[in-house]
This record gives structure tokens, C-alpha cells and sequence, in this order.
């Protein structure tokens, strides 16, 4: 259980946080940047936690993203209950190291 559960959560919450890091690091500065820095590390991190269930699942991840792929899109959100708020935090540290623009 450990292995499956925790792994897999701590790995999702480091992705969170560091994501958004690498990610600021190649827009530019600035709050609409950041935004978009959101977004797309939001929309990362939800197909790098489907794909991680449907992995985790084994060989019956294959038959179930046949018949019904909304199943893993779900488990996706209810993983978001983890790692959004970190994702946040992360996005929010951001500004401070700004050189050029203003919060």
C-alpha cells in the first residue's frame, strides 16, 4: 500500500512544486505570465496524474481507458485535492525572485 499510494502522492505534490518553477523560468515576468504559468502547469500535472492511475492500475488500466477514460480523468481531480494547493503555493512564490515586473 505504501508504495502505491504514497509514492505516487509524494511524487505528484514534488511535481507541483517544482513545475511551475522550471516552467517560470522560461516565460517571461510578469502577472499575466503567471497565469498562464498556472494553467499550463495545472493541465501537466492532470495528465501526469491520469496517466500515473492508469499505470498504476496494471493491465486493467488499458480496458478501462477503452471503456470509460473519464474514470482516470476523475481519479485526476480527486488527486488535484493534493497537489493543487501546492501548485498555488508554488505559483505564488514566483513573483518574489522578479527582477523586471511588479506584483
Amino acid at each position: 500500500m505504501f508504495v502505491d499510494v504514497v509514492f505516487p502522492l509524494l511524487g505528484l505534490a514534488l511535481l507541483a512544486w517544482f513545475v511551475p518553477a522550471g516552467i517560470g523560468k522560461l516565460l517571461p515576468e510578469g502577472v499575466g505570465w503567471l497565469v498562464v504559468n498556472g494553467l499550463v502547469s495545472f493541465m501537466l500535472l492532470a495528465i501526469v496524474a491520469a496517466s500515473g492511475f492508469v499505470l498504476l492500475y496494471g493491465e486493467a488500466g488499458g480496458a478501462v481507458w477503452r471503456e470509460a477514460p473519464w474514470h482516470f480523468v476523475l481519479l485526476s481531480a480527486r488527486s488535484a485535492l493534493l497537489w493543487a494547493p501546492i501548485l498555488v503555493l508554488s505559483l505564488a512564490n514566483l513573483p518574489r525572485k522578479w527582477t523586471e515586473a511588479e506584483w
